[in-house]
């Protein structure tokens, strides 16, 4: 074996021990539950990749149009490759710890607050952006302290590198440019402006987004549109300290102490004093989604960064005061924590006991959005009753005559109910599907419209009075763990008083 690489395996083998771990924590309970909401429609923006998206960035569709071809389409298919980024992203979050100064004591304390942060762990237990966000993140943030430590101008590079590849797969990166941007205006690393590797970093990140930005201007920029209805009528505002306490929430509320000491050490630590940007970078995020209606959990790009420094800064008091008995206390310490908060984040409990226990807490976490919930929270609730309201949508459709089921489409009023029709449609012979949220008004375009006869998921006689001549009760789904929301009737449409391909440009939902 090459030297230099079984130096980097000995070295590194208890970072290898916990990012394995988390690992095989996420393999453990992947079929609990079931599939979430979000992961119906991502698996339809795989079938239909594009340089952009209504509600998103292209990388996760190619992510997981990649991951649906090497593994399949179970559950294990579908995640795998978000189970490996939350695994990497523990690893390089011990890195982190150590280019800040810290040891193999400080960089464990790292690894197992990023792998028991509520927000982290959920975020790897389903795929979806934000896992391979904050692994970014992490890249981000690991590559920027090796800079700081060494002033090699070629990291300035791979940092362009890593915001071009972050930008095209969630938009956190350009708040994370902004936070750079603060934090090299109030340090002396104002005098990067002047360098080209700097430039060439922006360059590079340009360059990575020139597709996109083509397809927006082609599209007229929906995303933008998207993210104005999201913050104005989808988001719950928070005054500051709603937001600070659901993002300690998010993070582990008994991790509280690293979160100080993480401040601490970025802003007023000596030996942090090199690392000051960073502190600038989380401050300006922070109040960033805080003042545009941000969700708590969009914190989580910075827990792993913030975790490592007060790693650092705790390890260096315990070695000030020679009390290394101290080290184990704190890994016990931890533990309580680590229990408390591992249910709310992945499903390790079968699902009446989680209501059990979630009773027993007195905490039921939110969802940041205004939308009502049920009896479990938002993150849990929509993994349940997909399948059984796609079997009552078949039911209806077997019971029209034969002549109608070939003029018939499905309308479903949000991408969770059509992408669950979708993601079932064969397995249940089922026709097209068309909405109107999000990218299904572009897709559905594309699709049969303006059919003769709809099957109008989650709607009422009124609404649909309006577009057609007949309206008949169909049926009811009812899902006893769903959002109160998602219990919706079915109806039966025939006889549009008009066609819908009239009005389909203004009866868009990008929300």
């Amino acid at each position: 074996m090459n030297r230099k690489l079984e130096y980097f395996l000995k070295s590194n083998s208890h970072l290898f021990y916990l990012s394995f771990f988390k690992f095989l924590l996420l393999l453990l309970f992947a079929h609990n539950y079931g599939i979430f909401r979000d992961e119906f429609y991502y698996i339809e923006c795989s079938n239909n990749l594009a340089f952009g998206f209504v509600d998103q960035q292209p990388l996760p569709a190619l992510i997981l149009a990649i991951s649906r071809l090497l593994f399949g389409e179970s559950i294990f298919g579908i995640r795998i490759l978000a189970y490996l980024s939350g695994a990497v992203f523990v690893f390089y979050s011990g890195l982190i710890t150590r280019e800040l100064g810290g040891n193999k004591f400080t960089e464990v304390v790292t690894a197992l607050c990023v792998i028991f942060s509520g927000v982290l762990l959920a975020t790897s237990s389903y795929f979806s952006m934000n896992s391979f966000d904050v692994l970014l993140s992490v890249l981000f943030f690991y590559y920027l302290i090796k800079f700081l430590n060494t002033d090699d101008t070629r990291y300035l590079i791979v940092i362009g590198f890593i915001f071009g590849v972050g930008l095209q797969n969630k938009l956190t990166f350009l708040f994370l440019g902004a936070g750079l941007f603060v934090g090299l205006v109030l340090t002396p690393y104002r005098q990067l402006f002047k360098i080209k590797e700097f430039w060439y970093a922006i360059g590079i990140t340009i360059l990575f987004s020139v597709p996109n930005l083509i397809w927006q201007f082609v599209n007229n920029f929906p995303t933008l549109e998207f993210m104005r209805n999201a913050a104005l009528y989808k988001n719950q505002p928070m005054s500051f300290i709603e937001f600070s306490l659901n993002s300690i929430l998010e993070m582990n509320p008994g991790f509280l102490p690293f979160l100080y000491l993480g401040i601490y050490f970025f802003f007023f630590f000596s030996k942090g004093k090199n690392f000051r940007i960073i502190g600038w970078l989380i401050v300006t995020v922070y109040f960033i989604f805080l003042f545009n209606n941000g969700k708590p959990y969009y914190m989580g790009v910075l827990f792993p960064v913030i975790f490592a420094g007060g790693a650092v800064l705790l390890g260096k008091i315990i070695d000030h005061f020679a009390k290394n008995w101290l080290k184990p206390v704190v890994i016990i310490l931890m533990i309580p924590s680590f229990i408390f908060v591992t249910p709310f984040a992945m499903p390790i409990l079968e699902v009446h006991d989680f209501i059990k226990f979630q009773e027993f807490t007195g905490i039921k976490p939110e969802s940041g959005e205004r939308s009502e919930t049920g009896v479990l929270p938002q993150f849990y609730a929509d993994r349940f009753g997909w399948e059984d309201m796609v079997k009552e949508v078949a039911r209806i459709y077997n019971s029209l005559p034969e002549e109608e089921k070939s003029k018939t489409v499905i309308f479903g009023q949000n991408y969770g109910q059509a992408g669950a029709v979708e993601y079932y449609s064969e397995k249940y012979n089922l026709p097209d599907v068309i909405s109107n949220h999000n990218n299904y008004w572009i897709w559905s375009k594309e699709r049969n419209i303006d059919a003769e006869v709809y099957i109008v998921i989650d709607s009422n006689f009124e609404d649909n009075s309006e577009f057609f001549e007949e309206v008949e009760f169909g049926g009811s789904h009812f899902n006893e763990f769903g959002k109160p929301s998602e219990n919706v009737d079915i109806f039966i449409c025939r006889k549009p008083k008009h066609k819908f391909s009239d009005f389909w440009e203004n009866f868009k939902d990008f929300i």
